[in-house]
């Protein structure tokens, strides 16, 4: 039976996913150029996949070879050579591999049930590479039954499934793996899980690979009741010159409940679908969201969704993530034993990603670059944060606590705001906030921005659309604001602007000290001066050279745009639900209100 989970997320609401593209307010897909009704006022509702079920069996135990060598004393089945081994039926005891430097050992478990109360129920201590496979059509179990562990005691694993040697998990079949000692599943070399249903609780770690963790397909299920779901430990370079330290998920289906981090990786992480047949779906839940959270027990530390040492790189594939801190984290400075320090980037270059967070929802400590997909931040205190904000494409639609967007000096002495293409979406609540908040200059050169500060007809708050303690440059694009700007953009020839303001210290820039009025495109004032009351609803702004669609979900009582589809001599129409708010034919030295 599946069980729901509601993240409650500061004023979040209901959020359902059904493919990629953006979300309405239904809970439905929609394309901003169709006309965008994204909610803000959305929750994620993250729903408990359907359970991998333990499978138990009193059948005798069987453990074959055809090509292998293997001893067996009292309850313990140790493999010494190379070959493929068979084990079916209940066994209270445990499988362990001491087999030579460049052996590979194939494991396969059908129909079996593994348990050990003294040490790791399947322990590799030597091999070069391990392989366990769960057989087409049958269920199996390995369950570490040793108490929880307290202190570092040398030679026995450290989860249900341990080893010292590159290890593979595949199969048609089932596995759970149920670590109560420490982790689910350890290795202290590379990792690699494909086309297998895998239930992996873990009472610290659920999977760890101290080198490097992949998966490629299947369905994965990681349980993390005290640690991190999915996690790397190493980031120097191998004795083949190869980086360790990454995670990288590459298709299948993935859910993580974890109490910290859900994918901490110390050096990269990636996430992409190199098979198109094989979709990547991942899921998560941290910190307070989790089904292991305790007020009375927990303490906060790191509860991110995917955090990397280094840079994380999202290329394809749906990622959910409710998460108490931030969603997706960037660590910037942090030293990389194959030398330097951490870059502190995130890159997205494709997919859908969907994000409620406690904290911020995109935090790169440098630089955090867009060039293509959906990200929906449906609540955060700041929806993206980063020193360098680079928005090259894609779509993104944001809901902050705080600001929308923040461009800080946290980790350089500079920082910046870049669009050059691509749909942003931003509001906020109310207060001491901004949509965009640069600390240092903001450039736009393409694609369209819709920027609200905070909601009410009322501008006089600290809060503004667009605040910018630097440089403020148009040269493209369109931007649309509702409720004020700090600053006025600097603009190149073509980019002409106007709409209405509220006489307030938070108002619009370049308006006369009284009332309410319309700015021309190039300075001056039209003789015609009105107050509208802009209405939460879906809204369209059209006319030659310009189609917007966008929703508002408060009252706001200002309203400006800046763009350089705009064209002298032309009308222009902001309508809500198909009924014209107001038009207005532009020009060079006047706007006309129709």
């Amino acid at each position: 039976m599946k069980k729901k989970y509601l993240l409650g997320l500061s004023i979040l609401s209901l959020f359902a996913l059904v493919s990629c593209n953006s979300i309405n307010n239904s809970g439905n897909v929609v394309d901003p150029s169709n006309g965008s009704d994204y909610d803000y006022n959305n929750q994620i509702t993250i729903e408990d996949p359907e359970d991998i079920n333990v499978i138990e069996t009193n059948s005798d135990f069987s453990f074959t070879t055809k090509d292998g060598t293997f001893t067996k004393t009292g309850s313990i089945y140790k493999i010494t050579a190379a070959g493929t081994y068979t084990a079916s039926g209940k066994l209270e005891g445990q499988i362990l591999v001491e087999a030579g430097d460049n052996d590979e050992v194939v494991i396969e478990l059908n129909g079996a049930s593994i348990s050990y109360d003294q040490d790791s129920p399947i322990k590799v201590v030597n091999a070069d590479k391990v392989e366990i496979s769960a057989k087409k059509d049958t269920g199996n179990t390995v369950t570490d039954n040793r108490s929880v562990k307290t202190i570092d005691v040398n030679g026995i694993g450290e989860g249900a499934i341990s080893a010292k040697s590159d290890l593979k998990l595949k199969g048609s079949g089932t596995l759970v793996v149920v670590g109560n000692y420490n982790n689910g599943i350890h290795t202290t070399k590379d990792l690699t899980i494909q086309k297998l249903s895998l239930k992996v609780t873990g009472y610290n770690v659920s999977i760890k690979g101290k080198n490097s963790v992949t998966i490629t397909s299947g369905n994965i299920q990681a349980y993390a009741k005290t640690g991190e779901g999915i996690k790397t430990e190493k980031n120097d370079l191998s004795s083949k010159n190869k980086q360790r330290g990454t995670i990288e998920i590459d298709g299948g289906t993935l859910f993580i409940d974890s109490l910290r981090d859900a994918v901490d990786a110390s050096y990269n992480v990636v996430v992409d679908q190199l098979d198109a047949e094989v979709s990547t779906n991942i899921t998560i839940k941290t910190g307070t969201n989790s089904s292991f959270y305790s007020k009375s027990s927990f303490k906060s530390q790191s509860e991110k969704g995917l955090k990397a040492v280094n840079e994380i790189i999202i290329n394809n594939g749906t990622i959910i993530v409710g998460a108490s801190d931030d969603a997706i984290h960037a660590n910037y400075g942090s030293t990389i034993s194959s030398g330097g320090k951490g870059l502190g980037n995130i890159t997205i270059n494709g997919g859908l990603i969907q994000i409620a967070s406690g904290d911020d929802g995109l935090h790169a400590d440098n630089t955090l670059t867009i060039n293509d997909g959906k990200i929906v931040v449906t609540g955060a205190k700041e929806g993206y944060e980063a020193n360098y904000v680079n928005i090259n494409g894609g779509q993104s639609y944001i809901y902050g606590s705080d600001d929308g967007i923040n461009c800080s000096k946290k980790s350089f002495s500079k920082c910046a705001f870049t669009m050059t293409g691509g749909y942003l979406d931003i509001a906020i609540k109310n207060g001491d906030t901004d949509g965009i908040d640069s600390n240092g200059d903001f450039t736009l050169s393409g694609g369209t921005i819709v920027t609200r500060g905070s909601p009410g007809k009322d501008s006089s708050k600290m809060s503004t659309g667009l605040d910018v303690d630097g440089t403020c440059s148009m040269t493209g694009g369109t931007l649309i604001a509702f409720n004020g700007l700090e600053k006025t953009p600097s603009t190149s020839n073509g980019v002409l602007y106007a709409g209405t303001s509220q006489t307030s210290s938070g108002g619009f820039p370049g308006g006369p000290s009284g009332g309410p009025g319309w700015r021309p495109a190039y300075g001056g004032q039209s003789s015609t001066t009105s107050s509208y009351t802009l209405e939460a609803g879906n809204y369209t702004l059209s006319g030659e050279g310009l189609n917007v669609s966008f929703t508002n979900d408060y009252i706001y009582g200002a309203f400006l745009v800046y763009s350089s589809s705009l064209v002298s001599n032309a009308t222009y129409t902001l309508s809500r639900e198909n009924t014209t708010v107001f038009s207005w034919t532009q020009s060079s030295n006047s706007v006309t209100i129709s």
